[in-house]
């Protein structure tokens, strides 16, 4: 921080989230602040890059999601993922490591930086929501199918090996229920 401050002669735009300061840039750089919508699909994974300061969608990307190879089915990723807690890391980081090629893809795209991004909020059904996270999922595989949380979730990106601004959060609604994903809450 001291080192923006003083190099750019105190001339610097600071982000803040509550009252937390997630990033500082050099210059007045608010008129370009994003935001990342994701959906976490089963198949597919559709990242929309939203311009926070106008509320509009600036461009999209559709990847297919790499946990596939663990299992073409939620069931059979849920298997993989119980089988032992080295299987439940994999197809944490798979997914995330695609994902975050996938931002750095659209932010080339758009010429914009990676830390513009400033937050980011991911839904999906159930089983991609403690995929994603790397929680346990033994209980979504057996009745009542019940999740872990039904909280909402805000965690630093870059504790989650994702590259976004150097504070920024990650956040995620709750899973309504075994199968009935936070997406379903997003379209609501």
């Amino acid at each position: 921080m001291p080192q923006v401050i003083r190099s750019n002669s105190w001339d610097i735009t600071v982000s803040v989230k509550d009252s937390e300061v997630i990033n500082i840039e050099p210059g007045d750089t608010s008129k370009t602040s994003y935001g990342l919508a994701v959906d976490l699909g089963t198949t597919k994974i559709a990242l929309l890059l939203v311009d926070l300061q106008s509320g509009e969608t600036v461009d999209s990307q559709g990847i297919m999601n790499p946990q596939i190879s663990f299992g073409e089915d939620v069931m059979s990723r849920l298997n993989y993922a119980m089988e032992k807690p080295a299987n439940l890391e994999n197809i944490k980081n798979v997914v995330i490591k695609r994902m975050d090629e996938a931002i750095g893809e659209l932010c080339t795209r758009n010429d914009i930086e990676v830390p513009e991004i400033l937050e980011m909020t991911v839904v999906g059904n159930t089983a991609m929501h403690h995929l994603f996270l790397g929680l346990p999922v033994k209980q979504l595989a057996l009745s009542p199918f019940v999740p872990l949380t039904e909280n909402s979730i805000s965690i630093k990106a870059r504790d989650m090996g994702i590259t976004l601004a150097p504070g920024a959060y990650i956040y995620m609604p709750p899973p309504i229920a075994g199968f009935v994903g936070s997406d379903h809450l997003a379209m609501v």
